[in-house]
């Protein structure tokens, strides 16, 4: 295929991508306007609660990326993720285009498969820090609600101590009900949206609390000790595990080593391989089969680390 196709197709791709954008921001103008006005108030701090009333979040899985983004750190907004997919999917489609089918649509799949896996540890991070930071910060908004304080301040208050990365999620919560918002509605989508069920548990509490009354410290304490416990659990497993997920490690990088040897001392081999028929489906299954594989025994090892 010429150069010249290749650019008219990148050049459609281009601006089909910019018309949906242009459509989905038509669809929701008034509905964004009155969002962002609301986020801008505060905007020297990474905001994402309510952002999912942009009309961004209408084009498929726009919202299924910006959660993974959000989840590891990143506080990109709806709209640039949407261009940032407009120029992704540029790049897949051109790269088959100029490597062939086969070998275009590979890299593509393991291009894609080393995204997601990196942004997923980003996030298993964060979210470990957040459940490690919590009784902390727990402890410092039972303090500051034995003062007198209302639930609200207190968010507040007790994040300003804080560290990253649970000071700008609950200065986020803390903004949110400043602006109108009901508090235990933002807690529930922040452990919605980070996957935190202690979170969710907090929006509960706060939400007996306000219809019905009673103590939200002792929910609060109870809280504190439940996770306390249960990172004391993980921490076990971690180590009764840790031959277990060393092996998954070892499993997943001999058959990648064993193929570079093999290639470096003995490069003949692949090349007869690829340009005969039988193996060169061999060779496509084999990569497809060790990139599953990967997968798969890193799901199974951080299915062991997880701690909630």
């Amino acid at each position: 295929m010429s150069v010249g196709v290749i650019v008219v197709l990148a050049v459609l791709l281009a601006f089909l991508g910019v018309a949906a954008w242009l459509f989905s921001l038509a669809r929701g103008q008034e509905r964004s306007e009155e969002v962002l006005s609301r986020l801008q108030s505060g905007a020297d701090q990474p905001v994402v609660l309510f952002a999912g009333d942009s009309p961004e979040m209408a084009i498929p899985g726009v919202r299924q990326l910006s959660r993974l983004l959000w989840r590891a750190g990143s506080a990109i907004q709806p709209r640039g993720i949407v261009l940032m997919g407009l120029g992704l999917i540029m790049l897949m489609v051109l790269v088959p285009l100029v490597a062939g089918a086969l070998v275009g649509t590979l890299v593509d799949a393991a291009v894609l498969l080393v995204i997601y896996v990196v942004l997923q540890q980003r996030a298993a991070r964060r979210r470990s820090k957040i459940i490690e930071l919590l009784p902390g910060y727990m402890e410092n908004l039972i303090r500051v609600m034995s003062a007198g304080n209302s639930l609200e301040e207190a968010i507040v208050t007790a994040a300003r101590e804080s560290e990253d990365p649970l000071r700008p999620l609950f200065m986020s919560v803390g903004r949110q009900t400043k602006l109108g918002a009901p508090v235990e509605q933002v807690l529930s989508e922040a452990g919605q949206l980070y996957g935190l069920r202690d979170v969710k548990i907090m929006s509960l509490a706060a939400n007996v609390n306000r219809r019905y009354g009673g103590s939200l410290r002792g929910v609060l304490k109870s809280l504190i000790l439940a996770i306390r416990q249960r990172g004391t659990a993980a921490r076990e497993l971690r180590a009764l595990t840790a031959e277990t997920r060393f092996s998954a490690v070892v499993l997943a990088l001999v058959p990648v080593g064993l193929t570079t040897y093999i290639y470096f001392t003995n490069p003949q081999f692949y090349d007869a391989m690829w340009q005969d028929p039988v193996g060169k489906k061999v060779l496509i299954g084999g990569v497809i089969w060790v990139f599953a594989g990967m997968f798969i025994l890193w799901r199974m090892v951080n299915a062991i680390g997880d701690e909630d």
